[in-house]
């Protein structure tokens, strides 16, 4: 089976969405020291496609940015007509500044992107710090037409690079997609071009 999604609950939010890392349903400021480095995400949904090439990622994807977290998460209930109960994990969120849109249409300088995990490194939410990052997203969604607000990165872990220091130059975050490139150079990889739009993929609902 090929699919783009990580099961929450009875539903699932689109292009990899894991519940269960947060710990507010409020908003709250990070008070640790940024990390840099790779993330090392332990992922809390069952993987159900592996991802092969960069353009598989755009192919499901709405934007390809450069963002930088702000230290800030929130977390989100799921809501009871979606399966949700008082025992459902709720989705976590990081908010990032968005550096650059190196692909698709993003107008927002700031956005609230679901966690792929946890960053076994600090024990936070995966993304609330270190970066910048490279980032395929695609809207949170619960169903076609049902978006839940925000972004997820496509494919999980699979669709986000961590910057190293290196001006450009990302590395490869997720260890079960090893047929995606080590490493992203924005000066030199060839970036195929996301060509789908927000309400396409909405319309489509999970892959």
């Amino acid at each position: 089976m090929r699919s783009t999604s990580y099961a929450i609950g009875a539903i699932a939010l689109a292009a990899g969405v894991l519940s269960g890392c947060g710990a507010s349903p409020t908003s709250s400021p990070h008070t640790g020291t940024a990390t840099k480095g790779v993330p090392v995400i332990a992922a809390t949904g069952s993987r159900a496609r592996e991802y092969d090439s960069l353009s598989e990622l755009a192919e499901t994807s709405s934007a390809l940015v450069v963002a930088t977290p702000t230290g800030t998460l929130h977390d989100v209930p799921l809501p009871a007509e979606d399966g949700g109960t008082d025992e459902s994990a709720p989705t976590t969120y990081v908010q990032m500044r968005v550096v650059k849109v190196l692909s698709g249409a993003l107008d927002k300088a700031a956005i609230d992107v679901v966690s792929p995990g946890t960053d076994e490194r600090t024990g936070e939410a995966a993304l609330l710090s270190g970066g910048p990052y490279l980032m395929y997203l695609t809207p949170a969604m619960y169903d076609a037409e049902k978006p839940a607000g925000g972004y997820a990165i496509t494919g999980g872990p699979a669709g986000v690079y961590a910057s190293q220091g290196r001006p450009d130059v990302y590395s490869r975050v997720d260890t079960l997609s090893p047929r995606l490139p080590e490493e992203i150079d924005v000066s030199t990889t060839t970036l195929p071009t996301v060509s789908h739009t927000e309400a396409e993929l909405l319309r489509a609902g999970p892959q």
